[in-house]
């Protein structure tokens, strides 16, 4: 989303950096404002409902680790999954994007 020139002096006179922003806009509450304008706001429970839904993440990390998923080059089929049981990869793992995390 594009920063307006009035946000980014805001946010730079109230200590609120771009990463804050962008939580506030993934996780908070909208509120209707006038002038066909949303108001996103972080309140509590906002805050406590990610704080579960990280810790079941971190859980969830925790039971992959050990797993693999076997997909086609084009990223289109699943072809198989399995335990990875201490196996070594046999070429350099691809540098990707962790898209999950940037989302």
């Amino acid at each position: 989303m594009r920063i307006s020139n009035h946000a980014s002096i805001r946010s730079q006179q109230r200590g609120i950096p771009k990463d804050y922003i962008d939580l506030i806009l993934r996780y908070g509450t909208p509120v209707r404002r006038q002038g066909d304008t949303l108001e996103y706001r972080l309140h509590k429970k906002d805050k406590e409902r990610i704080i579960k839904h990280l810790k079941q993440l971190i859980q969830s990390i925790d039971r992959c680790t050990g797993k693999a998923v076997l997909v086609d080059s084009d990223m289109e089929e699943i072809v198989t999954v399995y335990n990875l049981m201490g196996k070594q990869p046999r070429k350099t793992p691809l540098q990707t994007p962790d898209k999950s995390l940037t989302n």
